[in-house]
């Protein structure tokens, strides 16, 4: 095999971040905000509000807490519902609740114990806010399987996926470049399409039923598939 590097993802790839919303979703349904909508539909709603803040949190400085709280007000207000800050900090107060108790995916830990023993080197590159990630992180304790100093976080490093800056500066950092790196990530434009922008391997965890996906994208839907797919 080519690749001397492989590369995770975070949030919905190691571990089910949808998981956790849902725990938040179905609390605030039946104790502060009814919304008449199912969960797959307010997360989808949740996810693009996420996106559009996380880019605000970045480029134009909105303070972290903002951007969290906005989030929830703007998905509300789709909904139809007008939300005052309060809520939102209820929203986000639960979120950290759930957050410090994540678990890995289905079949993630033993990937990473396997490609450790394998002796391949290993690292985390993810979008999100410094100390949140940290926290997931160590709430993992994936530095049994991933040095400390191979967590890769966009807050830290002043760009986010999928532009191609950060994902030269992992290859400074690690001292490996294009087929010699693997990466595997959930999300299709971030993930997939920006390793392949600096000429990664990759290969997409499709959890959430991706329906443009080029035709030269190794497609997984379940981490236990990634084992086979590196074999290959």
């Amino acid at each position: 095999m080519s690749f001397k590097a492989i590369g995770f993802d975070l949030d919905d790839t190691l571990y089910d971040r949808g998981s956790f919303f849902h725990h938040i979703f179905d609390l605030m349904e039946t104790t502060i905000m009814k919304t008449d909508v199912n969960f797959e539909s307010f997360y989808e709603i949740f996810q693009r509000y996420s996106d559009i803040e996380y880019e605000k949190f970045i480029s134009e400085g909105k303070s972290k807490d903002e951007y969290k709280i906005d989030r929830v007000i703007d998905t509300y207000k789709e909904l139809g519902l007008t939300i005052g800050k309060e809520i939102g900090i209820i929203f986000n107060a639960l979120y950290l609740y759930y957050r410090n108790r994540i678990e890995y995916r289905k079949g993630a830990e033993n990937l990473l114990k396997l490609l450790k023993k394998e002796g391949y080197e290993l690292f985390i590159l993810t979008n999100g806010p410094s100390l949140d990630q940290r926290n997931k992180l160590n709430q993992l304790e994936i530095q049994k399987y991933i040095r400390e100093d191979c967590w890769f976080i966009s807050d830290e490093m002043h760009c986010s996926k999928p532009d191609k800056e950060i994902f030269k500066k992992v290859e400074e950092e690690i001292g490996h470049s294009g087929s010699e790196i693997l990466y595997i990530g959930d999300n299709y434009v971030n993930d997939i399409e920006g390793a392949n922008g600096v000429a990664w391997l990759s290969i997409y965890l499709d959890i959430n039923q991706h329906k443009n996906i080029g035709p030269q994208t190794h497609v997984v839907k379940t981490i236990e598939e990634i084992i086979d797919r590196i074999d290959k």
